[in-house]
């Protein structure tokens, strides 16, 4: 059978690939590994970088042939080719990540043979969990976000309607789609552990620290200038933090994470330590003896809790935060839903050396059978039409 792989890629993202914020990593590994199957693919990137946001591209420019920064936030196929001095070039596949790069599907559709769009995280699977955390009063919004929320879900609807093939990064996102969008061209790719931010640990069969030798810290990694993120935290401080701290003197709660945190100051105490952004988080997450994921809305895959898993850290997690993970409830991760189950959960994990150690272990079983990302190949393969060739080789 003839190979079929895609002779050249032009990546469309809205936020630069890079180390700095989950998506960009997904990013980066996705097409490190692209490169490294398929070395005769052309790679081109068109993105618009921030520096205080996206960091550094010298990842990226170890993967991509050509790197073209816009020097504006909406990227067009006009910018595009302005930077190419007006040369115009096709391709095989066109990337669309994130929800912006989608508004320009049928732009891009004259540079492009396929065009692919993935949302990142999902507005039509957000949406009817918001509802319900404002209903329930878990959550506090404006009516112009809710309305905004509204219009990003139909605008979202219409791009799957739209691309050739939209790949959601869970399989929860993707049923949300396929419920709303005739069309049926909705699939799913994971997001894996990155090679580039836990290379050394995912080649590890054994946890990396006994759970019996950590302080009594837990752990919560996210973005926090994320509105859902910090509704997350404040749930967690108002609701959950006393309790352990009632049950489990001296635990300390750590906050791990690019965002601003200035409106949470009024918790500042022994028991919560700001830690903020750092250049990498492995080492952190390693010595922690739980982490937590105590989302009361959004969408997407909380790749935090494979962060935790790889690291050998148990976690406890909200319904929403659990929804679309490989883990089981109660064997290799905890799952509740209110304050006082989270609490209990949290606690005995932080005073259990037995249990802290037979769930780490399970987790991260898990992790390495389900989140790896070469483990995922044949379904990378398969979306950007690399071959079957390739796929079989990537076996």
């Amino acid at each position: 059978m003839a190979d079929k792989r895609a002779a050249s890629i032009l990546l469309v993202s809205h936020f630069a690939p890079s180390r700095a914020h989950a998506g960009g990593l997904r990013i980066l590994d996705i097409y490190a590994l692209i490169r490294e199957r398929c070395p005769g693919t052309r790679l081109n990137l068109y993105t618009h970088c921030r520096p205080g946001v996206d960091w550094s591209m010298s990842e990226a420019q170890k993967i991509f042939d050509n790197i073209y920064l816009s020097p504006v936030e909406i990227l067009t196929p006009e910018g595009f080719e302005s930077l190419r001095d007006g040369q115009k070039i096709h391709y095989d596949t066109i990337d669309l990540q994130y929800h912006p790069a989608g508004r320009q599907i049928k732009a891009f559709r004259r540079l492009g043979s396929k065009i692919i769009y993935t949302p990142m995280e999902s507005f039509v699977r957000a949406l009817p969990i918001e509802i319900l955390a404002v209903i329930s009063g878990r959550r506090r919004t404006t009516i112009r976000n809710f309305l905004g929320s509204i219009y990003y879900a139909l605008e979202e609807a219409s791009f799957a309607f739209m691309a050739d093939q939209t790949v959601c990064v869970s399989e929860s996102d993707a049923a949300a789609l396929r419920r709303v969008t005739p069309n049926k061209r909705v699939s799913v790719l994971e997001t894996g552990l990155s090679a580039i931010e836990f290379d050394d640990d995912l080649k590890g069969t054994v946890l990396p620290v006994s759970p019996g030798v950590k302080p009594r810290v837990i752990i919560y990694v996210a973005f926090f200038d994320s509105d859902i993120n910090r509704a997350a935290l404040r749930w967690y401080l108002d609701n959950v933090h006393p309790l352990v701290l009632n049950k489990a003197p001296g635990y300390v709660l750590k906050l791990v994470g690019r965002g601003d945190l200035s409106e949470f100051a009024p918790y500042a105490s022994p028991s919560v330590d700001f830690i903020g952004e750092v250049p990498a988080i492995a080492p952190l997450i390693a010595q922690a003896r739980v982490g937590i994921a105590p989302a009361l809305s959004g969408s997407g895959l909380r790749g935090k809790v494979n962060q935790y898993a790889i690291m050998g850290v148990p976690c406890v997690v909200s319904p929403i935060a659990f929804a679309g993970l490989a883990y089981k409830d109660e064997e290799s991760i905890f799952v509740a839903s209110d304050p006082e189950m989270f609490a209990k959960r949290c606690v005995q994990l932080l005073t259990d050396d037995g249990l802290s150690a037979r769930m780490a272990t399970n987790a991260h079983k898990v992790c390495l059978e389900r989140y790896v990302w070469a483990a995922k190949w044949r379904q990378i393969s398969a979306i950007y039409d690399l071959g079957e060739n390739d796929a079989e080789r990537g076996n």
